[in-house]
């Protein structure tokens, strides 16, 4: 039987000014398989690490979930916790209290989906199978389930999967970047990342049903769920009952995982990805579109609204764009030399534009003008240089 660690951290103030940790750690010690509740100021600073190497080692912990910023933001530190604490990867879970409550929303709203989010990290570290992540850092295919119909090795973009010896499909481990479209595509869901099964996922969508309605759920991939981060960052809300689930990249949903989430009575599945021009994966999102358009036919057929499960450019609508001041730019293009997207190109007078359908906002076009004739929206010069003047001040 799992034991598992609850760990909530502060983050100095930020998230419990928003959030009530009394109430959060009465409910959660309630909870199934949760062993021991503990609050930390800062779970990634030298006294947090202590804290919960106490909970893994003195309170014979086996799993922990800990409830903090991004994984994004300090997602390698907590499974730097994990190799130091002899926990396999896949028996840590970050879940995402920051960006995705206390930052996005208010009051009671924002209480209950901490709660629903921590409930849905509780389901998925207990669903969670030591692959040995740590050795083994590929996809893994099942071979016993496996009945060879071989899509995966059509879809992989990568060429990481051949036709083995006895008949099945073998990944070779240096050419898997870990996308997930294999996983995605497999029919019979016998495909695995070391950090993303199905039976995981499909784990968390209970918590959801549980929700308020109408209960979203969205899988973002890496990129796009950065940029929901993003939105947390410049206090730009969104629906508190939107729950994100990150993906490495949407190719990695599986039609099983919406299946599962619309038997569980989920209201709706979004779907966030790239732009076709975006798609670091080359065609991940083309699978994605491919597949959901399948299976909103499959929803019609059940007599179910196709509306329930779509697709979301996220980038087309969410990012705002870099933009560049004409009178300033002196055409050197070295900012089309750094987009690593390929967003900048020259126009007819020798300057140059952005394509705000392909920009991502990452700014590295800001920073290496010389000229500084590029700002980003949220981000300009003029609103760094008021912050620091009121940081100084204070």
């Amino acid at each position: 039987m799992p034991k598992v660690g609850v760990v909530l951290c502060r983050c100095n103030s930020i998230i419990d000014s928003k959030l009530d940790f009394n109430h959060l750690s009465e409910k959660m010690a309630n909870e199934k398989n949760v062993h021991s509740v503990i609050q930390v100021d800062m779970a990634c600073s030298p006294q947090g690490k202590k804290a919960i190497e106490e909970l893994a080692a003195i309170e014979d912990v086996d799993r922990l979930v800990v409830a903090a910023c991004s994984p994004l933001a300090k997602g390698a530190v907590f499974e730097g916790y994990a190799r130091e604490f002899n926990l396999p990867g896949q028996h840590i879970e970050i879940v995402n209290l920051r960006e995705q409550c206390a930052w996005v929303h208010d009051g009671g709203d924002a209480v209950e989906k901490a709660l629903i989010l921590l409930k849905m990290g509780l389901k998925r570290v207990i669903k969670a199978k030591d692959v040995g992540q740590w050795q083994v850092n590929h996809a893994y295919i099942n071979k016993i389930k496996c009945d060879k119909c071989k899509r995966c090795i059509e879809e992989c973009p990568n060429k990481a999967i051949q036709l083995g010896d006895d008949g099945y499909p073998a990944v070779a481990p240096k050419v898997c970047q870990r996308c997930g479209v294999c996983v995605g595509g497999c029919p019979l869901g016998v495909i695995s990342l070391p950090d993303f099964r199905l039976e995981e996922i499909s784990a968390m969508m209970a918590p959801v049903a549980s929700a308020k309605s109408p209960a979203i759920v969205g899988f973002f991939c890496d990129y796009t769920y950065g940029e929901a981060d993003l939105m947390g960052q410049i206090g730009s809300g969104y629906s508190p009952n939107l729950y994100i689930i990150k993906v490495p990249c949407t190719g990695a949903v599986n039609m099983i995982m919406v299946n599962d989430a619309i038997a569980e009575g989920i209201d709706g599945i979004i779907v966030a990805g790239c732009d076709s021009s975006q798609c670091q994966l080359r065609k991940g999102n083309e699978l994605a579109r491919y597949r959901i358009a399948n299976a909103q036919k499959g929803l019609e057929e059940q007599f179910l609204e196709r509306e329930r499960l779509s697709y979301v450019a996220l980038g087309e609508g969410l990012v705002e764009p870099s933009i560049i001041n004409h009178q300033k730019c002196a055409g050197c293009g070295l900012c089309r030399q750094v987009c690593p997207y390929g967003a900048i190109k020259m126009v007819e007078d020798g300057k140059f534009e952005v394509n705000g359908k392909a920009c991502r906002g990452c700014g590295t076009c800001v920073s290496s003008c010389r000229s500084g004739a590029i700002d980003l929206p949220y981000c300009t010069d003029e609103k760094i240089i008021t912050a620091m003047k009121i940081l100084l001040a204070s």
